[in-house]
């Protein structure tokens, strides 16, 4: 496995232990920031092991669904996954005062570890 892939799921890995320990704790906005960092990061592995880079959040969105996605390598449900938490993790960050409530938290904390598996078994 190339390195740059290693590291990229590593850090999904690393993302979903915090959102978890986030969660158990009640911080639903963490939570929901963490899961899809950890979505981000896969998704990048994902993408690096077809030799696609791209940088920025849009970017690899985007060529997540088009390369990955579309091609039927892993079920669309997946990029609904990460494109929800991508928006929800807007709304957290940037709609003061948000709260993300303790179903939306769970839902995506349950995708985001869904999501990293897939494309864990997809880097080999």
């Amino acid at each position: 496995m190339r390195k740059d892939v290693q590291k990229h799921l590593q850090s999904a890995e690393m993302f979903l232990k915090e959102s978890e320990h986030l969660f158990s704790g009640g911080f639903h906005n963490g939570t929901v920031g963490r899961a899809y960092y950890a979505m981000f990061h896969a998704a990048t592995a994902a993408l690096l092991v077809k030799e696609i880079e791209r940088t920025s959040h849009h970017a690899i969105i985007s060529a997540f669904g088009e390369f990955i996605v579309k091609p039927g390598l892993v079920d669309g449900k997946f990029h609904k996954y990460i494109v929800e938490a991508f928006t929800l993790r807007n709304d957290c960050d940037y709609l003061a005062p948000f709260e993300a409530d303790e179903s939306q938290a769970a839902t995506t904390l349950r995708r985001a570890k869904e999501f990293v598996d897939a494309c864990r078994k997809l880097a080999g």
